[in-house]
C-alpha cells in the first residue's frame, strides 16, 4: 500500500491524479478531510491526521510498505518533515521518497533548501530506505508571466544573469508515481534523482524569448529590482517569511550560486521527453 502526503498540493495532487490513471489504490494523509474531499469521491482512502501527532500518523502507515513526503514550503516544514520521518522510522516504514530540491546544496543560506537539507540528512541516517526526486525549477513559476508579458512587453524577475532549467508539476508526478509502483522498486532506493525537462539549460532573457515567441509580441527580460520584487509577491504568500525565503532562493540563483543543471534523468526513467516550457506556454495563452 502506498501512503501519500500532500495531496492537496501541486506535486502531490500530480502525483494522486497519476497514480488513479493507473488504476493504483493508495492512502492519503491529510490535515481537513472536507479539503481533500474530491479525491476521495475518486475513491482515494483519506486518514486524517496530523504530522506532530504520532499516533495519528501511525494509524495512516498501517499496512504501507512505501509513503511519499510532500510538504509545501514553510516556516514549519522542516520541523514537520523531520516529525514524519521520525514516526515512519519508529513504525518501521520500508521506504521512503521525499519531494526535494536542486537547490538542496551545502552552503545555501536560502531557509527553503536548508529545510530540505535536513530532512534529507535524517533519512539517510533513519536506516529506512529512501528515494529523493528533486525537480528543477518549475514552469509553473511563470503561469503569471504570460498574461503580464502581453500587457508589459517585460518578464520581471530578479534573477541576474542567472539560468534555470525548467521542469513541469505534472511530469514530476508522473515519475513520482512511476518511481512508487515500478516492479523493479530496488533500482530507485537510495537515488538521488534530479529532473528536468527536455530544455537546455537557459537564462532569463532566453525564457523572455521563448514567450516572446509564443505569444507573438516582443518581449524583453527585465531584471527586476529584488528587493521591490520582494514587497510585490508579499501578498500572494502565506506570511512574511514564504515570501523573504523565496526572494533568498530565487537570490542565489541571480548569483550563480545554485545555476541551472539539466538532466536526462526524466526520459531515462520515463522513456519519453518530458514537457518543454513552449507547450506549457502555449497551454496558457
Amino acid at each position: 500500500m502506498i501512503l501519500l502526503t500532500g495531496i492537496t498540493g501541486n506535486i502531490g495532487g500530480a502525483t494522486a491524479r497519476a497514480l488513479l490513471e493507473k488504476g493504483v489504490r493508495f492512502r492519503a494523509l491529510v490535515r481537513d478531510r472536507a479539503k481533500a474531499s474530491a479525491w476521495a469521491d475518486q475513491g482515494v482512502e483519506l486518514v486524517q491526521g496530523d504530522f506532530e501527532d504520532p499516533e495519528s500518523i501511525q494509524r495512516a502507515f498501517v499496512g504501507v510498505d512505501r509513503a511519499l513526503l510532500v510538504l509545501p514550503n514553510g516556516e514549519v516544514q522542516e520541523r514537520l518533515e523531520l516529525a514524519f520521518i521520525r514516526t515512519a522510522k519508529d513504525a518501521g516504514l520500508p521506504w521512503i521518497i521525499k519531494l526535494s530540491s536542486p537547490e538542496a546544496v551545502r552552503g545555501t543560506q536560502s531557509p527553503i533548501p536548508l529545510a530540505h537539507i535536513a530532512a534529507e540528512d535524517a533519512i539517510m541516517t533513519s536506516g529506512m530506505k529512501w528515494t529523493f526526486v528533486r525537480p528543477s525549477f518549475y514552469m509553473q513559476n511563470f503561469r503569471g508571466s504570460v498574461k503580464a508579458a502581453k500587457a508589459t512587453g517585460k518578464l520581471s524577475m530578479p534573477m541576474g544573469n542567472g539560468t534555470v532549467a525548467v521542469t513541469d508539476n505534472n511530469d514530476a508526478g508522473q515519475f513520482i508515481a512511476h518511481v512508487l509502483t515500478d516492479a523493479d522498486s530496488a533500482r530507485h532506493q537510495s537515488q538521488c534523482y534530479d529532473i528536468t525537462g527536455p530544455d537546455p539549460v537557459m537564462n532569463f532573457h532566453d525564457i523572455a524569448k521563448v514567450i516572446s515567441e509564443v505569444i507573438g509580441q516582443p518581449v524583453v527580460y527585465d531584471n527586476y529590482d529584488p528587493k521591490a520584487f520582494q514587497e510585490a509577491i508579499r501578498p500572494f504568500h502565506r506570511n512574511q517569511w514564504h515570501s523573504d525565503a523565496v526572494a533568498t532562493l530565487f537570490a542565489e540563483i541571480a548569483n550563480g550560486r545554485t545555476p541551472g543543471h539539466k538532466t536526462d534523468t526524466f526520459q531515462k526513467i520515463m522513456g519519453r521527453p518530458g514537457r518543454s516550457l513552449r507547450e506549457y506556454l502555449n497551454t496558457l495563452v
